[in-house]
C-alpha cells in the first residue's frame, strides 16, 4: 500500500463513482465500488452541521490499462469536483 495524495482525472461517473480514472499516464477501470464514506470538513459556524467542505471517501476495485488489480482510495471534494488518488494496494 502507497499514500499518494494526487489528484487524477476522472473520466466518467456512474451514479456519481468514478467509471474510469487516469493516474500517471495510466488508465483505470473501476471494476466495483467497495465502500463508500463521508470525511466530516470543518464545522459550520455556531456549531451547526457538515459543511460544503465535506469529502466524499471511495474505495474501488480497479484495473489497469495492462490488466492489473488493485484497490484504491479515492476522494472527490463536492465543491471543487476534484478527485484525489489518496492511496493504492498493488
Amino acid at each position: 500500500m502507497s499514500l499518494y495524495n494526487e489528484r487524477i482525472d476522472v473520466r466518467s461517473t456512474t451514479g456519481g463513482h468514478p467509471a474510469f480514472f487516469a493516474w500517471r499516464g495510466g488508465t483505470y477501470r473501476v471494476r466495483r465500488v467497495i465502500g463508500t464514506w463521508t470525511s466530516p470538513g470543518d464545522p459550520a459556524p455556531g456549531g451547526g452541521h457538515a459543511t460544503a467542505t465535506d469529502l466524499q471517501l471511495i474505495r474501488v476495485a480497479a484495473e489497469s490499462d495492462r490488466g492489473e488489480p488493485s484497490v484504491a482510495d479515492i476522494t472527490r471534494d463536492p465543491a471543487t469536483d476534484d478527485w484525489t488518488l489518496r492511496r493504492i494496494w498493488d
